[in-house]
């Protein structure tokens, strides 16, 4: 029987990027906008033959393969969403290469593009004994305007797919189809051969399947396999998929031999004989790395100080990507940004009113001089950016790498435990369950897995609810406000004394704290916008309060279960709680106590508005008249109606 390969995984935003996928897999350079990095992966002997195929009322961009795969990572918002269904099949060898494209792009056109999804597909022959393609599948469908679709709506309350592409039975048809497709062609070539979609069990066949060599795996065999020959030494594997296939051998042998005898032996029986812990230990013992993942590892471990698997090699990374260096590297930008715009708003009120340019900390009879010199100092504050950066980046990709060497390794181990398991799981679902296996010997229940992986990620990977991200967004724009405040004052007196240089420090931070304050501002209305919604919800009533801290002490309270309905009376009752934290409050001495007392002082003070803005509004509400009824009276004045 020919050999049969359909596989599917899942694209998480989480852990990787569909651009970069996609990069590597067609073999072109493509600019990813979320990180602002050109993904390109070296050359290629044989260059991969791409195509995509598309439903007839997708929008013409989806044939740009760069944009198509941006644009995916722009809508699906998340920071877990799923942003491609994989697909990797292998092309039949008796087969020529322009019969196995025109099978593979019949059989995407039939069970993807024509079914509303766009197929980025990549055929690899960089071995002619293991011609395959990857098959790259949007997971949201288009509307018949050629904008995005959505992938689930709320049906009695509760969150359904708009489509049958995750369905299980889904994926059984795609792979029952291209087995058919397959066997359809021998069939009309007139090769005696087949392949099946399904398994050697339901097949009815007593023997256990072999596992497919990666590339690298089955580069490295042959090399150590040519090796052997030269010393004139037997052949023995190297790699630990090498190894478990000789080992299939031998038992698809010894099966051979007790059927022939007669005696009934069941691969299960015979599986449990195996030692699971000597596999899975084997498994990174035997780990085929070239000399860059090692390397990566290695700085892994020195910034972990510890052993890597995938829960290090993943707090390391975010570390990196999210952590006090990225902070750092930020901070810088935003630094740099505000020189500039400083130097820029100097430069154009020099041209309309020289004496102007003393608010941003020159001196108008030395500008052209000062302007020189802050120019030079930001060149120099580039260029070291720039040295920074790079640095920081090689280290990010170093631990991007490390990462997923851990990924596939972790892969690895869990279909050892699981062999039969679906594409389903994610990969810190795996990661967990195989934990589960090396803390206890024992294997967890597939159907326990996504649950227990939830409670463990919960435990040691805790994200900042949406109310507290809130929160902190609110705390650090009063923060900013203070120090706005404060820089302006001190601009004020070093202006005064005639020091132009701390003044043009100042105005620097200001333009540093504006700049954020913006972005932040941003973003803090659009969480506004969700609590209000949340509130109106709750209290059967517009809340159209615009008070931060009374929206999200009104959230908190409708959270605890504990909100009278009433959103004056909740709002009074808050008010006075804050009063009284206030009043208990100790006479502030030290900066931070100042400010924490300030903060609690416009929280009181923000309570207090929102009383009266709900008021007002409620007021609005009683006395509004209806406008559809004046327009009656004025439509039918003189004139009888019935009523």
């Amino acid at each position: 029987m020919a050999y049969f390969l359909f596989r599917t995984q899942i694209i998480n935003k989480a852990d990787r990027s569909a651009v970069a996928c996609a990069a590597y897999r067609s073999g072109e350079a493509l600019y990813s906008e979320r990180d602002g990095l050109t993904k390109k992966y070296g050359h290629r002997d044989v260059p991969p033959e791409t195509y995509i195929l598309a439903p007839k009322h997708a929008p013409e961009w989806v044939y740009n393969r760069e944009r198509l795969w941006n644009e995916v990572e722009k809508v699906e918002k998340q920071h877990n969403a799923q942003l491609a269904r994989e697909i990797i099949v292998a092309l039949p060898t008796q087969l020529t290469n322009e019969e196995q494209t025109q099978l593979l792009l019949d059989f995407c056109k039939e069970n993807f593009a024509d079914e509303g999804m766009v197929a980025d597909i990549a055929i690899h022959r960089d071995k002619k004994h293991n011609p395959h393609a990857h098959i790259m599948l949007t997971m949201r469908p288009f509307n018949e305007d050629g904008t995005w679709g959505q992938k689930r709506k709320k049906v009695n309350g509760k969150s359904v797919h708009l489509t049958n592409w995750n369905d299980k039975e889904t994926l059984l048809k795609w792979r029952k189809n291209f087995a058919d497709k397959i066997n359809e062609k021998f069939k009309e070539k007139g090769i005696d051969d087949r392949v099946s979609h399904e398994s050697y069990e339901k097949q009815g066949i007593d023997k256990v399947p072999q596992i497919r060599l990666s590339r690298e795996a089955y580069q490295y065999e042959q090399r150590m396999k040519r090796e052997a020959e030269k010393q004139g030494k037997p052949y023995e594997p190297v790699t630990y998929y090498g190894k478990l296939n000789q080992e299939i051998q031998r038992i698809n042998q010894e099966l051979k031999a007790l059927k022939q005898k007669e005696k009934v032996v069941s691969i299960s029986d015979y599986q449990e004989e195996k030692s699971l812990n000597e596999t899975i230990e084997s498994i990174r013992k035997n780990a085929s790395l070239n000399d860059v993942e090692k390397a990566s590892l290695l700085l892994v471990a020195k910034r972990a100080k510890s052993y890597v698997d995938f829960a290090v090699a993943r707090r390391v990374y975010h570390d990196l990507a999210e952590g006090n260096w990225k902070k750092k590297i930020d901070s810088q930008q935003l630094k740099l940004r505000a020189l500039k715009n400083v130097i820029n708003k100097a430069y154009h009120v020099y041209q309309q009113e020289p004496k102007q340019v003393i608010q941003y900390g020159f001196h108008p009879g030395k500008f052209n001089e000062q302007l020189r010199e802050k120019i030079a100092q930001l060149k120099e504050m580039e260029k070291s950016f720039e040295n920074e950066l790079t640095k920081y980046e090689a280290v990010l990709k170093k631990a991007e790498l490390a990462l997923e060497v851990q990924k596939r390794l972790t892969e690895e181990e869990f279909r050892v435990l699981y062999p039969h398991a679906g594409a389903d799981f994610r990969i810190e679902e795996k990661y967990h369950a195989v934990q589960y296996f090396k803390d206890t010997g024992s294997v967890l229940p597939e159907s326990e897995i996504p649950a227990y992986a939830a409670k463990k990620e919960q435990e040691t990977h805790r994200m900042p609810t949406f109310a507290e991200q809130t929160r902190n967004m609110y705390q650090s724009l009063f923060v900013l406000n203070r120090t706005i405040q404060k820089q302006s004052k001190e601009r004020m007196e070093a202006l005064k004394e005639r020091n132009f240089d701390q003044a043009f420090e100042a105005s620097r931070k200001i333009e540093q704290c504006m700049l954020r304050k913006e972005k932040m501002s941003k973003e803090l209305e659009e969480n506004k916008a969700v609590l209000q919604a949340i509130l109106s919800e709750h209290y059967g009533r517009d809340v159209s309060i615009t008070n931060t801290a009374a929206l999200l002490q009104l959230h908190e309270l409708v959270e605890r279960g504990e909100s009278s309905k009433d959103l004056e009376a909740d709002l009074r009752r808050i008010h006075v709680s804050e009063q009284q934290k206030l009043e208990r409050m100790p006479k502030p001495e030290t900066e931070a106590q100042i400010m924490e007392y300030q903060y609690r002082q416009h929280v009181a003070d923000g309570l207090l508005e929102a009383i009266e803005e709900a008021q007002r509004a409620n007021d609005r509400k009683k006395y509004e008249k209806d406008p559809t009824k004046k327009r009656q009276r004025r439509r039918y004045r003189g004139q009888e109606f019935e009523r």
